[in-house]
């Protein structure tokens, strides 16, 4: 049976329980965050108020909530870069560190259901009846519904603010968490796989913006990115490893039950642990939500992508729909849009309204290299850890256990690059990064490919889990710096729903042509034996992986080599 995965980034993602928030110190008592050279010094509250500490460049005030005991910390007010101008809020070393732990637990409760999916989706089929045709659907409706709606979120955060929508979104993902575990059919487990979609695509953009707006560049910032990547594959391997047990004990039920507890407790530390980012306009939020976004190109983008992934998502289903009309009519509507968004892009910009993602971006080469290489390295990834998964469990007839057990490699890496990436991010340049990282998982897919069917763990796909992992999360966190630079300090939860949504659409076409290669493949085999059989299919689908990784390196080698450094603070 074919099982699905997205990561998004995908994203797509992680989740650390948080207890009780601590009142906020006060400022004479609390050691803060070290700040970069170039804030200004932090001036009498009285002084502040009288001034009103709002950046004029972006206005934009930055506030930490509060408890109704806790004294008022001290705004300051940063100085630009050229590029994003920066500001740096007073935190206290443990208001940081519940921040950081916050957002990352959203990225690792993200991962967490796509794991237990994995490992429970043939219970699940079985037990509400899911038809065969639609076995795929509660993971790619999650894609489907989180891309279409990631930029719009994205951009109406920087309107109304991000803490409100992550805020809303993380009380949302509880809810149909719950609704979920209570699913008693195949078409609510798919309605309600939907809506949680809908949820976290409130979630992702925002959480770039309350990083970069609450840690200014440097340390704090590099290490924030750097544990909401480490979120991704912790979550999904606990995901995976408590979807086998509690599939084969209690119930793969009762682990989404879980979830949503960890959740609930995350969504309530965050009403006092996350800053605050208003944005300051004499426009009321009503008005600034009409007349300063984007929405004509955030719908083209949304509807072209939604329709792309609905295509993509069928073929996961069979390769032979792509010939339907209502596919090829749906595929040429969507490319028309996609046509049309630079077209709408380059009218409002030369007519002075706001552009949802300028053209101007894509003409420098940092950006569009980064775009161009998260989108084939989240390809690669989730195709390398499907068919993987395919492997253990339908050529060599593991249980949902006994094959997420075989992840932990996969996992003790990821956790363990990141951990690293977040000290080398400020040394090492990007291209040195980026281009290191790609050779080192380039090994991972032909060790795959020329696996035999009953091939000893420790001699290849072992080393396949182990290294596959070290592109994808060395460039979450270089890409989430490079993305966030490229745009203006009042739009970070756009530049979220960028990073997201590329993401996000690398997983999709990733995963739907590999998945129509190995379904072609395996359909025209003259071998007799099904297993056989399969392992052709998975074979060509791991080649085609590896080519999608050939071109990371290659992009990162040409396009990231006037990169320089990223992370550091400003001197």
């Amino acid at each position: 049976m074919a099982i699905l995965q997205s990561k998004s980034g995908g994203p797509g993602m992680s989740k650390y329980p948080g207890n009780n928030v601590p009142a906020t110190p006060s400022m004479a008592d609390t050691e803060l965050l070290p700040l970069q050279a170039s804030i200004v010094q932090p001036v009498p509250l009285s002084l502040a108020q009288r001034n009103a500490s709002i950046d004029d460049r972006t206005g934009v005030v930055i506030s930490l909530s509060q408890g109704p005991d806790s004294p008022p910390t001290t705004p300051t007010v940063g100085a630009g870069d050229g590029v994003q101008p920066e500001r740096g809020i007073q935190v206290s070393k443990t208001r940081g560190v519940l921040v950081i732990v916050t957002l990352a637990g959203i990225s690792f409760l993200n991962t967490m259901g796509s794991g237990i999916l994995i490992a429970a989706l043939p219970r699940i089929a079985r037990e509400v009846m899911l038809p065969p045709a639609l076995v795929l659907w509660p993971a790619a409706v999650f894609a489907l519904s989180a891309g279409c709606l990631l930029l719009i979120f994205g951009a109406a955060a920087d309107a109304i603010g991000a803490k409100p929508v992550w805020i809303v979104g993380s009380y949302l993902f509880v809810i149909f968490t719950i609704a979920l575990g209570f699913a008693k059919t195949g078409l609510q487990v798919i309605m309600f796989r939907m809506l949680l979609g809908v949820a976290i695509s409130m979630c992702l953009p925002t959480t770039v913006s309350l990083i970069t707006n609450t840690f200014p560049k440097g340390p704090w910032r590099n290490v924030a990115f750097a544990m909401n990547g480490m979120g991704q594959p912790l979550g999904y391997a606990i995901g995976l490893v408590l979807g086998g047990i509690f599939t084969d004990t209690i119930g793969w039920r009762w682990a989404y039950y879980m979830m949503a507890i960890i959740n609930f407790v995350l969504a309530t530390v965050s009403i006092w642990s996350l800053p605050s980012v208003t944005p300051i306009s004499n426009k009321k939020w009503t008005r600034r939500l009409t007349e300063d976004i984007d929405w004509l190109g955030a719908v083209i983008m949304s509807v072209a992508l939604g329709l792309l992934l609905y295509v993509l998502a069928t073929l996961t289903t069979s390769y032979k729909t792509i010939r339907q009309p209502q596919s090829i009519a749906l595929l040429v509507v969507s490319l028309i849009l996609l046509a049309a968004f630079p077209v709408w892009m380059d009218y409002q910009t030369k007519h002075g309204r706001p552009a949802l993602i300028p053209n101007s971006l894509w003409r420098k080469a940092s950006f569009t290299s980064i775009c161009v290489s998260v989108f084939f390295c989240w390809a690669s990834l989730n195709g390398i850890e499907y068919f993987t998964t395919l492997y253990f469990q339908e050529v060599q007839g593991l249980s949902a256990l006994q094959s997420s057990i075989r992840f932990v490699p996969h996992i003790v890496m990821g956790i363990c690059v990141n951990a690293l990436t977040a000290y080398l991010i400020s040394r090492v340049k990007v291209h040195t990064l980026a281009v290191v990282s790609a050779l080192i998982t380039m090994v991972a897919p032909p060790l795959m490919a020329t696996v035999a069917v009953g091939e000893n763990y420790w001699l290849a796909p072992f080393w396949a889990m182990f290294l596959s992992p070290v592109n994808p999360d060395i460039l979450f966190t270089l890409s989430n710096l490079v993305i966030s630079d490229a745009f203006p300090s009042d739009t970070q939860s756009l530049a979220g729903g960028v990073f997201s949504e590329v993401a996000q659409f690398g997983n999709s076409v990733g995963l739907a042509v590999t998945a129509a290669i190995a379904a072609s493949v395996t359909e025209h085999s003259p071998v007799r034996d099904p297993k056989a059989a399969l392992m052709e299919g998975y074979r060509a689908a791991f080649w085609t992986i590896f080519a999608s990784t050939v071109t990371v390196l290659v992009t990162s080698f040409f396009g990231l080599r006037k990169g320089g450094y990223v992370g550091k603070k400003n001197d």
